[in-house]
């Protein structure tokens, strides 16, 4: 069988006159998906991880604050005028709470210690507390000052219009739940310029 050069043909596989040989280039599939595979990874590296960190109930008009920071993911409590949330799970009526002379909300008090006590468990599961001891004896040796337990902290999204004594009531449960550092998620307000 003869060997033809490539190029353009005719129909009896002649090659075509007048004509210079067509470069076709040819992409690999392999090359291509790697390309891809390069430039999702560059993207998700750069990817802007400061947007919202919680999901906003629309039951519930944030108030709005001047000074502000980043708010990291949390176990988030919910009070808005008909209930008291967890983790988008009903604990408590609003009226209840607010009627009660105790300050103890027992079924958040009890939905937060075992969700605590979940994430704990997970966490030695996964060995992923040998890594913050390690992390944190760095920190130390650095003079940095020790932080509190990440599965530990709260954020309270809280309607503006809710009375202090219920907001206060949910942050004395959070604490005798054992929680940690408790966040308030509130909308940025922009100072204005006029004075």
């Amino acid at each position: 069988m003869p060997i033809y050069a490539p190029g353009l043909r005719d129909r009896h596989n002649r090659p075509r006159r007048g004509k210079g040989r067509s470069a076709i280039a040819m992409l690999s599939l392999t090359a291509m998906v790697d390309m891809f595979t390069v430039l999702v990874t560059f993207l998700l590296m750069n990817f802007n991880v400061t947007g919202q960190a919680i999901e906003l109930d629309d039951a519930v008009e944030l108030p709005r604050a001047t000074e502000t920071k980043e708010l990291r993911p949390a176990h988030v409590v919910v009070v808005s005028k008909q209930s008291i949330t967890l983790n988008r799970e009903i604990v408590a009526k609003f009226d209840d709470v607010k009627e009660q002379q105790d300050w103890m909300i027992n079924t958040l008090h009890n939905r937060l210690a075992e969700s605590f006590k979940a994430r704990a468990e997970q966490r030695r599961l996964l060995g992923l507390d040998k890594v913050k001891e390690a992390v944190d004896e760095a920190k130390q040796g650095e003079g940095a000052e020790s932080r509190p337990e990440d599965d530990r902290r709260v954020t309270v999204q809280a309607d503006k219009s809710v009375d202090f004594l219920t907001i206060k009531k949910v942050m004395y449960t959070v604490k005798e739940a054992g929680g940690g550092e408790i966040n308030f998620a509130v909308l940025k307000h922009e100072a204005s310029s006029a004075e």
